[in-house]
């Protein structure tokens, strides 16, 4: 990062398992962007440790906290680095509940909204509660935190520990806490309170964008993503750094040929929250 520039921030935005992480890594691959490598859940509540969800609120932001996360972020994309790198793409999952949080300390921000077939998406998020951690995944992570993060870090870990050795839903959380995630836990299937994950985020982020200037925000879908090279390109035009030769170069090369064909909804959902998620799928023409 140059140490005179002050870096623009570009946002990804959408439910877990919806090409998030895909979509961060390939915007980053134009040189003049650089990428937070990992979900950085504990530097967006600083502060707000305690908070039992992540649906944070900028009435609760102070100028110290805006400055720690920003500055934070910055250093984790390698501050200093290689001056031509005037761009940061960031994607915490939980960001999709709070938009108008990060906005506050992102001022000028290009949000990025993905969608993917909640089909697939959903069915995933259910996979991924129940696959152990990953060690190494966990220790590249955990070496992000520091001594102001040692309350989150606890955390982290005891989640990461009652995952690998109870696997028993109510003891690791995954993904986004939305209010009331943990009653749910008690009362309903894993499939529903997955399901209930995706529309949280989707609703959050619908209302976000609705009232978002145009100029600084983009929506396409996963299925276009990995198939269009335009659909890169055209992120990067935005910034006024468009190349649809790298963007071209950066499919091929990265993305491998995606299935065609759209799995199901997972059994067990409840009735009202299914019938939730499939009028929104209506919406987004995922028939």
């Amino acid at each position: 990062m140059a140490a005179t520039g002050d870096p623009r921030f570009i946002v990804v935005l959408g439910p877990a398992r919806s090409g998030t992480t895909v979509l961060r890594d390939l915007i980053a691959c134009h040189p003049a962007i650089a990428a937070v490598p990992f979900d950085v859940n504990h530097i967006w509540r600083r502060g707000n440790e305690g908070q039992a969800d992540d649906c944070l609120s900028p009435g609760s932001l102070t100028p110290e906290q805006r400055a720690a996360i920003r500055a934070r972020l910055i250093r984790l994309a390698g501050g200093g680095g290689p001056a031509e790198v005037r761009f940061i793409a960031e994607k915490t999952v939980g960001n999709a509940l709070r938009p108008d949080f990060v906005d506050a300390v992102l001022p000028g921000a290009l949000f990025v909204r993905i969608v993917r077939d909640p089909r697939n998406t959903i069915a995933s998020t259910v996979a991924a509660w129940k696959a152990p951690p990953k060690p190494g995944y966990l220790l590249r992570k955990a070496r992000m935190f520091g001594l102001r993060d040692l309350g989150y870090a606890l955390w982290f870990a005891g989640n990461a520990v009652k995952g690998r050795f109870g696997h028993d839903r109510g003891l690791k959380v995954w993904g986004i806490r939305y209010p009331g995630i943990q009653a749910d836990l008690a009362t309903e299937s894993l499939e529903t309170v997955c399901a209930r994950q995706w529309l949280r985020s989707m609703e959050a982020t619908d209302r976000f964008f609705a009232s978002l200037p145009a100029e600084r925000g983009v929506s396409l879908t996963y299925e276009a993503l990995t198939s269009d090279p335009a659909m890169l390109a055209g992120i990067w035009s935005r910034l006024k750094i468009a190349d649809a030769d790298l963007a071209k170069t950066v499919l091929e090369t990265r993305i491998r040929p995606a299935r065609t064909q759209a799995g199901s909804l997972p059994a067990g959902i409840e009735p009202a929250t299914l019938e939730a998620v499939r009028a929104r799928m209506a919406e987004l023409g995922y028939g």
